[in-house]
């Protein structure tokens, strides 16, 4: 008996869905990538609606690519590449009432999974490889959010961006980077010599925060090749994680330092006499020379790793 119910059931859910898929085909549906009735027709039937489109197109980094692939110059990538099939679009001429015109994919109206999903059509290895475990697509951010495909910003649309370059775009949401970004030791993103996507993929990575690399390590030592290592003589937090010391984005500290030496030093040096606390008894202790200046790198000049042989303690 209970599988006759079943069978009843499963019979009544399929026939909901062959009533409805035509209805979706003509509507919302239609937006989210399920128009399967209409026919392609080609860009030029676009030009008559939206002429200014269709021709900022050709300069369109989309349309460059489709002709270097195409070994017969035509290009391969087209408006219906992104918005569709469009014949029941093109047969309502313009009418915004008649039903067919809504089966145009507007990416405008679309929720961010259903416009990720048509960048993905093609935006699937390089870059976008990691998109999917990214955090940006746990967010619901979609590619619209940040690219503009007929009206970009950045110089020469290269990136088809919606700001003038990637650091104001990402600064549009993360205010906190903002913020240290204007502090007195900083990136220099400020100054326009490296942007936010030099360290970071916004479309996501194998590493932690999408930065370019599987570690914090590995992405600061693709620039500061000195700290690198393999040291006779290792600094452990040196070689756990950059940021144990330095705040990436900015700080008032030299350096970009957590905290101002030596208190940063005794974050974990914290056993009483020297190397440790100067401040153990005595305020006399105060007016030591290794609160000032340097600090206690004056003397361990070497603290991210030494090859000396003496150099256990960072000294040379």
């Amino acid at each position: 008996m209970k599988r006759v119910r079943w069978l009843y059931a499963a019979a009544f859910v399929a026939a909901t869905l062959l009533v409805a898929a035509p209805a979706l085909a003509q509507g919302e549906g239609a937006n989210a990538g399920t128009n399967t009735s209409a026919t392609y027709v080609g860009s030029k039937a676009c030009a008559k609606c939206h002429e200014e489109q269709v021709e900022a197109f050709t300069k369109n980094p989309h349309y460059g690519a489709a002709i270097d692939a195409n070994p017969n110059g035509e290009p391969t990538v087209g408006c219906e590449s992104c918005h569709g099939p469009g014949s029941l679009h093109v047969a309502a001429d313009g009418d915004d009432s008649d039903p067919r015109f809504k089966t145009i994919w507007n990416l405008k109206g679309m929720k961010a999974p259903d416009v990720n999903k048509v960048c993905g059509t093609c935006h699937r290895t390089g870059e976008q490889f990691y998109w999917a475990q990214s955090a940006h697509a746990h967010n619901d951010v979609s590619c619209r959010d940040c690219h503009s495909i007929h009206d970009s910003k950045d110089p020469g649309g290269e990136k088809l961006l919606q700001a003038t370059s990637a650091t104001d775009l990402c600064v549009k949401c993360h205010h906190d980077k903002r913020a240290e970004l204007v502090h007195t030791a900083h990136m220099p993103v400020r100054e326009g010599s490296m942007t936010c996507a030099d360290c970071h993929n916004p479309h996501g990575s194998p590493g932690p925060h999408m930065i370019r690399g599987a570690s914090n390590n590995e992405l600061c030592t693709t620039c500061h090749m000195d700290k690198r290592g393999p040291f006779l003589w290792e600094h452990p937090p040196v070689r756990e994680n950059c940021v144990t010391c330095h705040m990436p984005h900015g700080s008032n500290n030299d350096k970009v330092l957590a905290s101002k030496k030596p208190f940063l030093c005794q974050r974990c040096h914290i056993a009483t006499r020297h190397p440790s606390t100067l401040y153990d008894g005595a305020p006399s202790d105060l007016a030591s020379n290794r609160l000032f200046n340097r600090s206690c790198t004056n003397c361990h000049s070497q603290i991210h790793g030494s090859n000396h042989p003496s150099g256990k303690t960072f000294l040379r």
